[in-house]
């Protein structure tokens, strides 16, 4: 609840200092984002043409990003590491961001870091800063990352403002921008593709995220962290967009995303429903038998781990079984499953969503 305070006491000193700004602006836009760099790789060319528009430019970062696992694999171009602390880390990463907006025409003084953990954003503190950005600029556009983002701060972001656009008394613009649209291989229904004006600055923004200089505290992270989506995002002539915005708190229907997963005791797959809740089936090398049932992740403070608990029942031995599940990075899980009267097992192993619906 403190941190929660002071994140909010200095929401409302910053946008005291910048509330002058607003008398010649032509509109008023709010990006909120989950970590450093997802306004390059995903919204560059809007926030380059909404400068050039006139208008005043509020960018929100929810988390440092001090928790990316490739912070422990820096490597420079001439192969030295680096060795950086959370803390120091989540700095670079700020840096990095503010480089690639200054590119994009964006002065610092209209950036927020706050500091909640990355992997683990709360949602209350996002409702109440966008609820008080709405209250104070009505009829301003509010931006932020799409649901369909594979990452939890992703998805918490586009359902608070999701719910947000539905309350009576509230006129605000919501748009949802897709930054790991470029892993998928067919363009989800419902994604608009915006042309890119503004080519050259956005190639220059991205390079920012590649640059490395540790004598400025600069370390090519982005580039680092997730190569892919840097190179797609240079490469792409068109930003994404999901084409309706309109007053829901989800997308359409119920989210299903089939996944399969493979460990050191058995291969399966997976159906997992509105993030939450997840249909198991598998089969075991040892036992040569079929199990299947339901898992359920929990809440948790714990920045890039999602716990989950679950239960069901295993044909091979013919008995239920209760299991319990740490995943790490959305890949990565350690699993004990113990079925009743027989067996306990440990499994370490990979998982991936293999798409949406």
């Amino acid at each position: 609840m403190r941190s929660l305070l002071r994140c909010l006491l200095a929401v409302m000193l910053w946008m005291m200092l910048s509330y002058a700004a607003l008398a010649a602006a032509n509109q008023t836009v709010i990006w909120y984002l989950p970590h450093p760099d997802d306004e390059t790789i995903g919204m560059a060319d809007s926030i380059r043409q909404s400068v050039n528009a006139g208008n005043t430019n509020f960018f929100i970062y929810f988390s440092h990003g001090g928790s990316s696992l490739a912070r422990h694999y820096l490597r420079g171009p001439d192969g030295s590491t680096v060795d950086l602390s959370s803390e120091e880390f989540g700095r670079a990463r700020m840096r990095e961001t503010l480089a690639a907006l200054d590119v994009l025409g964006v002065d610092p003084g209209q950036v927020l870091f706050l500091d909640y953990p990355d992997g683990n954003i709360p949602r209350g503190a996002v409702e109440q800063t966008m609820t008080l950005f709405a209250q104070l600029y009505p009829g301003s556009i509010h931006r932020t990352v799409s649901f369909l983002d594979p990452h939890e701060d992703h998805q918490t972001l586009a359902r608070a403002l999701a719910d947000l656009a539905r309350e009576d008394g509230l006129d605000i613009h919501p748009e949802y921008f897709h930054v790991y649209i470029y892993r998928l291989r067919a363009l989800p229904k419902g994604v608009e593709k915006r042309p890119i004006q503004h080519k050259e600055a956005k190639e220059k923004a991205l390079a920012e995220l590649s640059l490395w200089d540790p004598d400025q505290g600069r370390y090519g992270i982005a580039a680092q962290s997730t190569p892919d989506l840097v190179a797609a995002a240079r490469r792409s002539l068109y930003e994404y967009v999901d084409a309706s915005t309109s007053r829901r708190s989800s997308p359409s229907g119920v989210k299903l995303a089939p996944g399969l997963s493979v460990s050191n005791r058995d291969l399966g797959a997976f159906l997992r429903i509105e993030e939450r809740l997840s249909l198991d089936i598998f089969f075991e090398y040892v036992t040569q038998g079929i199990a299947a049932g339901i898992n359920g992740r929990l809440r948790d403070e714990i920045p890039l781990v999602q716990l989950e608990v679950g239960a069901g029942y295993h044909f091979g031995y013919g008995k239920p079984y209760i299991t319990s599940k740490a995943e790490l990075a959305q890949h990565y899980f350690v699993r004990v499953r113990h079925v009743f009267q027989t067996d306990t097992s440990i499994a370490i192993g990979l998982s991936t969503e293999i798409g949406h619906r």
